[in-house]
């Protein structure tokens, strides 16, 4: 070998070797584990799509501290229930295998309900259902239509206001919309639908005590709290165990009859497939 060809040969067989230390290092670096139980490795490419997005560095550490330990607990305890139970219990095989088939079917039935569904709800569907099953839709807590209304002590037309907010009446339901727009801190009618009594309280200074004793005779409340006036009317007012009104059960109904949908297009599939096999002599029993 010329020395032209020995030297070249030398530079190559370093050059190999500075490659291979560096992916060496690359790859231990990579593969450095996390954590370890027994014999058991948690790897960082474990752990890649636990972060959501635009998340800091340090909600991000605490994510990956909580995922790391309770990756340890998790093991630590099949761990020991590998070392404890023996070899007919730690045998799941056929419990794998029905949850498996059972996953399956649930899919396909979530897949073939997704295509077929016919997802409108009729008002007339609605209604009938709502006066066939009337017996069944009770209140189970108090509800109103209410008018609510925050503002300043000190507010120009508070009084104005104070007079306006128990009326019906179309003009002066105006007049207070144009005054409460302008000077109340807070100003709202619910899109005149019905909601909890307990939820319109958290807009209160503090609850309302034996509300449903005070509502029964009276549909104006007013409170006060430092340098705050609430006004409250009840236009309308339903107590726990009276009938529902249907505009209250609107999402309710439609969930139920979209429900009873979806288990009838299972229904007819488990028994068309079930007939199908059975014209065909798809199976057999002994």
């Amino acid at each position: 070998m010329s020395l032209k060809a020995e030297n070249f040969f030398k530079i190559f067989l370093f050059v190999v070797m500075v490659l291979l230390v560096s992916c060496f290092n690359r790859n231990s670096k990579e593969q450095k584990p996390l954590a370890v139980v027994y014999d058991r490795f948690l790897y960082k490419a474990d752990v890649k799509g636990i972060f959501p997005k635009g998340m800091t560095k340090g909600d991000s550490i605490k994510i990956l501290n909580a995922y790391v330990d309770q990756w340890i607990r998790h093991n630590l305890m099949l761990k020991l229930s590998e070392e404890k139970l023996n070899e007919e219990q730690k045998n799941v095989t056929k419990q794998l295998e029905d949850y498996r088939s059972s996953l399956l079917i649930f899919k396909y039935e979530q897949e073939f309900v997704l295509q077929k569904l016919d997802t409108a709800v009729s008002s007339e569907e609605i209604k009938s259902f709502y006066y066939n099953n009337i017996s069944n839709f009770l209140v189970d807590e108090t509800i109103v239509k209410a008018l609510f209304v925050k503002l300043r002590k000190d507010t120009p037309y508070s009084d104005k206001i104070k007079e306006l907010y128990r009326s019906t009446r179309d003009e002066d339901v105006k007049m207070l919309d144009n005054l409460a727009y302008q000077v109340a801190e807070k100003y709202d009618y619910f899109g005149d639908k019905w909601l909890p009594f307990n939820v319109l309280q958290r807009q209160f200074p503090y609850p309302l005590e034996n509300s449903d004793d005070y509502l029964r005779n009276n549909r104006s409340i007013e409170l006060e709290d430092g340098n705050y006036l609430y006004l409250i009317s009840v236009r309308e007012v339903m107590f726990k165990g009276q009938t529902s009104p249907l505009e209250y059960e609107l999402a309710n109904i439609k969930s139920v009859i979209l429900n009873k949908r979806k288990q009838k297009l299972i229904n007819d599939l488990e028994n068309n497939i079930y007939n199908d096999a059975l014209d065909h002599k798809k199976f057999q029993t002994f």
